[in-house]
């Protein structure tokens, strides 16, 4: 086993979630760089304003989709300033653009089998269908 998979299986943690998605669009959005602390040597992202990103978006996930070959990292940039821009390869293009469309798609899917959705605005603000042979539907007016 290549010692390089094995880091990759044991970061899944930084990838999962919202995690990638939210770090995606945060590159997409623009001027998100990576940086590294000069005086205590720690690894942290800014955006163009050289604000941390709202979201907060974790080093180890960008770190973890440039070795996936989803962002990119201008290493012709020092780490110190103004930081090494990422952006989105095609296939971080790609990736984004399922991520969009595949979380209605799931919702919508759960929604007719009767499963609870995973998230969402809404998401718990109506009860469940009943279940009882005798229950009303619900009609809106």
């Amino acid at each position: 086993m290549n010692p390089h998979d094995a880091t990759e299986q044991d970061d899944d943690w930084a990838i999962s979630g919202d995690r990638r998605l939210g770090a995606l669009e945060a590159v997409e959005a623009g001027e998100l760089r990576f940086h590294q602390s000069a005086v205590y040597g720690d690894i942290y992202l800014s955006d163009g304003q050289g604000q941390r990103p709202n979201p907060e978006v974790g080093p180890e996930t960008v770190q973890r989709l440039v070795v996936d070959g989803l962002l990119v990292q201008d290493t012709s940039e020092g780490l110190y300033r103004p930081g090494q821009l990422l952006s989105l390869t095609p296939q971080g293009e790609g990736a984004l653009r399922d991520a969009r469309t595949a979380t209605p798609r799931v919702s919508a899917a759960l929604s007719r089998s009767g499963a609870a959705a995973i998230s969402g605005p809404g998401v718990g603000l109506f009860p469940a269908p009943a279940t009882s042979p005798t229950a009303k539907p619900f009609r809106s007016r």
